[in-house]
């Protein structure tokens, strides 16, 4: 029971809607309102970084989108090393890709008896993604992710660059080499801006995140804590070098932040314009 009450509180937690900040809290922040002011131009200079020439490999572009739905569409968390279960799994779909083969010609052969003037073109089988097709795109994925630099808006857009921002993301087999790839996105995207700055924050937090889990202080300061009731900035190994790196792609500035997090004092916090 008390196991059971813990979790539909979880639930709910999970499901409160975050806390947003009101205007009173940015007038009492430092440079709170001037940021929350200067929100629209910020955006329009994002706009302005949008890249307006068609992506310079299309090809790539098309690929990157296209092995990542495999991926994705065939388990893209699947763990190698399992081959009775790939083996099982690979069966399956060979079995069900036969049985549905089999109804469909049946199916075809009724039509064609009962009504033979007319011809019909049977519409065509819904696409599987087998284990081993996830595993190729997945191998593929990452060679891609291992170029240097790695691709940025200017060579496969801004799509792309998100289809690929989302296959890091969902790449755990190695943090340490997810590590190594959120840096590079982080850094290609310091070469060519162009990117959303949804994604941008995503990479900063995915990165603060791998380093405090190997023990190591994070670089952007994103990662909070909630001690004794108060909001606690995880171990950061340098203030200043997190403000810079932050007003480098103009994300929101840590101190501000802090104040806002502290005035709110829950981890549940949605900031807007980070």
């Amino acid at each position: 029971m008390i196991v059971g009450c813990h979790a539909t509180l979880a639930l709910a937690l999970s499901l409160r809607p975050p806390v947003l900040p009101k205007d009173e809290d940015y007038r009492a922040c430092p440079r709170g309102q001037a940021w929350k002011d200067s929100g629209g131009a910020r955006m329009q200079r994002a706009r302005l970084r949008q890249p307006t020439a068609p992506p310079r490999d299309p090809a790539l572009r098309d690929n990157v989108r296209r092995l990542r739905l495999i991926a994705l569409h065939g388990g893209y968390d699947y763990q190698p090393g399992n081959a009775a279960v790939a083996a099982a799994e690979a069966a399956a779909v060979a079995a069900a890709d036969a049985a549905a083969t089999a109804a469909d010609a049946a199916a075809d052969a009724a039509d064609a008896s009962a009504k033979p003037a007319r011809q019909q073109a049977s519409r065509p089988p819904e696409p599987r993604v087998t284990p081993a097709q996830a595993r190729a795109a997945v191998q593929h994925l990452r060679e891609i992710l291992q170029r240097r630099p790695m691709p940025g808006v200017d060579e496969i857009g801004v799509d792309g660059v998100e289809a690929l921002w989302l296959a890091i993301y969902r790449d755990r087999d190695d943090r340490a080499q997810q590590l190594r790839w959120a840096e590079s996105f982080l850094e290609t995207q310091r070469r060519v801006p162009g990117a959303d700055g949804h994604l941008i924050r995503d990479a900063m937090e995915k990165v603060d995140d791998l380093l405090l889990i190997e023990g190591r202080p994070q670089r952007y300061g994103t990662q909070f804590d909630l001690v004794d009731g108060k909001i606690a900035l995880k171990p950061i190994d340098s203030m200043q070098a997190a403000e810079a790196y932050r007003s480098e792609f103009e994300r929101m500035p840590l101190a501000l932040e802090i104040c806002l997090r502290e005035r709110l004092s829950t981890l549940r916090t949605h900031v807007p314009d980070l």
